[in-house]
């Protein structure tokens, strides 16, 4: 049984009809996901519930679903979906649901020390087997979207495999790709080898008018480079929401005398660079920006009131633009770099962990490019570039500090007499000393971790409760930060956990209207509802918003 799924390239906007993240995610009618691998910088818990739902075949047009939904989600997808994420960049709403402490069995985070370096790629992976035989598809998103309710513009690109595609191709570094991304997953059964295996004789469609060549995810922390200039490059197209001098300058340098140079990024970004001494802008004849998104129709990624970011990677509040792409029209037509690397020397250079894929793509994409930035961004005049905004020492010091703890966390958990009893190999609180650190349970009170201890005990909780998964929050006068770290166990939180927890999160007429459900496969009426109540509206309304808002190449 062939499906023949278009495989997609999108651009972000909310004005425009066509795919959206959540459908790279989505089996067809029909098919059932065997397991997934995503890749983010940070996430949330409510965007990931929405990931789940997805995968589950289970979301509806707003993106969101029923407790039912959820409750079943969490059971199809145990043992087969993985997310892996920069430690300290995990986020959930400030009452969260307790149910959402099922979660902590789908999260992996990579310690990687964000004053030197981040795991930044955004990927998607999934095997997907049709319900009705031994037919295997495989999809590959590649994209900048973080996995969050950030509604910035993003770019994504989505390659759809199978082992007797005759119009498909192997692309170069995608098997390395998968290998590296299973062994960060630690997902039973889904290893390097294996996934490898598997992706030995698979084939690739490309996007209608985006020919594919190589992709690669950058997680070894050397040294690389940007790609060598193209001959006769006639115009040049750099997307990127964060810069630096140094790369913005070298790409100023690609092509002659008699090149077009067009750099877009945030009006902030571009004052920077104006400042710098080196004149890094002075190569690009159109400096352009996009404008900040509507706060409206926006709901935060990141639940803090500090809004800086010491690592040049995300900035925690939502922004116009985050997209990352890189286009050159030289003497052999148009090739396009896009993913998850800003035009910074951490995103191309390293040691950051990055995707990239590189494509050549036809003139009616390539127009489309074009159309997306001539409509959606504004001209910025040189004389506007003057005065770049402040620094906050005080922002700068708490995000400091937020990325040595969760660098810097070993923190494990043990459950003694109903009480959560977390255990750090060393004291977790930053060099900071008037910067003071709480931990909570999922929607619970706030303890103190006094300096100097190595462990701190949680309020009592009911088994229903338990999770790897504690709330940790750095204080510093009237600013602060807020994320997520997990304190595993061993053995992790098991099957009874997650019964006792679904069974208290469902109300007992829709837990056996679940049962039924199940057992007869018919509907479960309204399922108990939405599954976040009325604070899941928010998503609902962020994802809706979402996918109206992506420009769709379609390969026929």
């Amino acid at each position: 049984m062939s499906r023949g799924r278009a495989a997609v390239l999108t651009m972000s906007s909310r004005g425009w009809n066509g795919a959206s993240y959540l459908d790279a995610l989505r089996p067809d009618l029909g098919w059932h996901v065997q397991h997934a691998l995503l890749a983010s910088y940070s996430a949330d818990l409510v965007a990931l519930v929405a990931a789940m739902l997805a995968l589950a075949g289970l979301d509806d047009d707003r993106g969101s679903g029923s407790k039912v939904d959820f409750a079943t989600s969490v059971e199809r997808l145990a043992g087969k979906f993985r997310l892996v994420i920069q430690s300290g960049r995990l986020l959930a709403p400030r009452k969260a649901p307790k149910v959402l402490g099922l979660l902590d069995q789908f999260i992996r985070t990579v310690p990687f020390d964000e004053s030197k370096q981040s795991w930044h790629p955004k990927i998607v992976l999934v095997k997907t087997r049709c319900d009705d035989g031994d037919d295997v598809e495989w999809r590959l998103w590649i994209g900048s979207r973080n996995l969050t309710r950030d509604m910035s513009w993003d770019v994504g690109l989505t390659l759809v495999g199978r082992v007797d595609d005759g119009g498909g191709k192997p692309i170069d570094g995608l098997i390395e790709l998968a290998r590296s991304l299973a062994d960060r997953a630690e997902l039973d059964g889904v290893t390097a080898d294996s996934t490898a295996a598997e992706l030995d004789g698979v084939r690739w469609q490309c996007p209608d008018g985006c020919d594919v060549g190589e992709v690669w995810l950058h997680d070894d922390g050397q040294d690389r480079s940007l790609p060598d200039c193209p001959d006769g490059v006639s115009r040049l197209l750099v997307i990127s929401p964060f810069l630096d001098g140094t790369t913005v300058k070298h790409l100023s340098g690609w092509g002659g005398t008699t090149t077009t140079r067009t750099l877009l990024s945030s009006k902030i970004e571009l004052l920077k660079l104006a400042a710098q001494a080196g004149k890094p802008l002075a190569g690009f004849q159109d400096l352009l920006m996009m404008s900040s998104p509507d706060p409206d129709d926006v709901t935060s990624a990141m639940e803090t009131t500090a809004q800086v970011n010491d690592s040049e990677d995300e900035e925690p509040e939502p922004r116009g633009l985050h997209a990352k792409v890189i286009v050159a029209e030289h003497n052999g037509g148009a090739t396009m770099w896009v993913g998850s690397a800003n035009a910074t020397g951490r995103g191309w250079s390293g040691p950051n962990a990055e995707v990239i894929a590189k494509a050549e793509i036809s003139p009616d994409v390539l127009s489309g490019i074009w159309e997306f930035v001539n409509t959606s961004a504004s001209t910025v005049r040189p004389d506007e570039l003057v005065d770049p905004p402040d620094e906050d020492p005080q922002q700068e010091r708490l995000e400091q500090a937020r990325s040595e703890v969760a660098a810097g966390w070993s923190v494990t958990q043990a459950i003694v007499d109903r009480v959560p009893v977390l255990t750090a190999a060393v004291d977790p609180n930053p060099v900071y000393v008037d910067i003071r650190l709480h931990v909570s349970a999922l929607s619970g009170n706030w303890v103190d971790w006094p300096r100097g201890e190595t462990q701190v005990r949680l309020p009592t909780q009911d088994l229903s409760e338990v999770t790897e998964l504690v709330v940790c929050r750095l204080s510093l006068g009237d600013l602060q930060t807020v994320w997520l770290q997990r304190a595993t166990m061993d053995p992790p939180p098991g099957l009874e956990r997650d019964q006792r927890a679904l069974a208290r999160y469902l109300d007992p007429k829709t837990f056996f209207e679940s049962l039924r459900s199940l057992m007869t496969g018919t509907s479960p009426g309204d399922g108990g509802g939405s599954w976040m109540d009325r604070a899941g509206m928010l998503i609902e309304r962020a994802i809706k918003d979402r996918r109206g808002g992506h420009q769709r190449w379609r390969r026929s």
